[in-house]
């Protein structure tokens, strides 16, 4: 108890000293036309950000992005800024709109005349997040979910089910634009160039179908829950569908260990790489995923979903879930035998009433068009700053 009473001590400390320092950059002016986007704290072009982007190209705007490695491809109008340097302190605190899709460090305060747009990252899942899963988290976090939270001006959801997780998984009583998550307007409108440049980057001919292998991570890894027979459920598809099938597999980035526990071959690509797995969505043809909210992105995307629950008893009694297993419009397994013996052509092509009725259950409200509502919303916010 005396050590993490001291390494709490310590963590404050921490913050209000870097508080106190960047409360230089407080003296800038802040700049009305100036947008940061904060994604993933410094992945890459992709999420909520990149669609909300895309939209206000042609406006008078600077737009800021940034990033762990600045050789990451850009669009050219993008300003890349290097985390947690000096500029990107300085653009995060001049900026009149913040865009961030998790959430930033305790110390992080941004200025009232800021406008910060939280544009989470996950809006339908299975997994209990943020206050409803508080047991799981650390101290630390806590923290920065409260702060965070606190400065948030809006909040982006696509459902009455994840507007309810807004007000109570994150404390937050603020403005929630119910018009769809940006990144998911491309699963609505699926178009045919995206398809044509996701084979044409792997590889993939027009007469193979993709999997997508999509997992999230785990605490524990003491059973292997990746252990898929990819060569069988190849030979398995081909046997269903008289197609070859190309498998890309797409990790979390918190996965230990990954090559020990997922075996590859020839047929196996690695995905990890590609920056917008939405756009891996809405190429692929099949999805598996155990707990990860990849399958309600499939869902909308119209897509087949399995889902490969080795663990499924572990994970939901450690982390909570918001729905049962049995409650959702997939096919789930637990096992390889059940993965073999399950998958039929049936599955493959019957999958629509049960999709229809699980959005009404959860009263979707994707519009296609989020990211340009998003971003008008973003012109209106700067043309009222005078």
């Amino acid at each position: 108890m005396k050590e993490y009473l001291y390494k709490k001590s310590i963590s404050m400390i921490k913050e209000a000293i870097l508080r106190l320092i960047l409360c230089i950059f407080k003296i800038i002016p802040i700049y009305k036309n100036k947008i940061i986007f904060v994604n993933y704290n410094g992945r890459g072009y992709g999420d909520n950000a990149k669609y909300i982007h895309e939209q206000l190209t042609k406006k008078n705007v600077k737009c800021y992005w940034v990033l762990n490695d600045l050789s990451d491809k850009m669009p050219d109008d993008i300003v890349k800024v290097k985390n947690k340097s000096i500029l990107y302190f300085y653009h995060l605190f001049t900026s009149k709109i913040i865009i961030n899709n998790s959430r930033f460090p305790r110390y992080i305060r941004i200025r009232k005349r800021q406008y910060y747009i939280q544009a989470w990252h996950g809006d339908l899942q299975i997994k209990k997040i943020e206050w409803d899963a508080k047991s799981v988290l650390d101290y630390g976090y806590r923290r920065a979910m409260k702060t965070d939270t606190a400065m948030t001006d809006l909040m982006l959801s696509n459902s009455d089910h994840f507007t309810k997780i807004c007000r109570k998984a994150f404390r937050y009583s603020g403005e929630i634009m119910e018009v769809g998550s940006p990144r998911n307007d491309i699963l609505l409108d699926r178009p045919n160039d995206i398809v044509f440049q996701v084979r044409s980057y792997f590889s993939i001919k027009e007469n193979e179908n993709i999997l997508l292998y999509a997992p999230t991570f785990r605490e524990n890894y003491k059973h292997n829950p990746y252990d898929i027979d990819f060569d069988r459920l190849k030979t398995k598809l081909l046997q269903l569908t008289g197609k070859k099938w190309r498998i890309l597999i797409r990790l979390h980035p918190n996965i230990k260990n990954p090559e020990q526990l997922i075996k590859k071959n020839k047929n196996i690509i690695d995905a990890n790489g590609y920056a917008d797995i939405q756009e891996l969505i809405v190429s692929c043809s099949l999805l598996i995923t155990d707990y990860s909210s990849v399958m309600f992105d499939a869902m909308i995307a119209e897509k087949p979903v399995i889902i490969y629950a080795k663990d499924a008893d572990d994970y939901t009694n450690t982390r909570g879930c918001y729905f049962n297993l049995s409650e959702l419009p997939f096919l789930t397994v637990k096992n390889n035998i059940d993965l073999n013996t399950n998958l039929n052509s049936d599955f493959l092509k019957k999958y629509q009433h049960e999709y229809n009725e699980f959005k009404k259950k959860i009263g979707l409200k994707e519009t296609g068009i989020a990211g340009k509502l998003v971003a008008d919303k973003i012109m209106d916010v700067i043309g009222e700053d005078k």
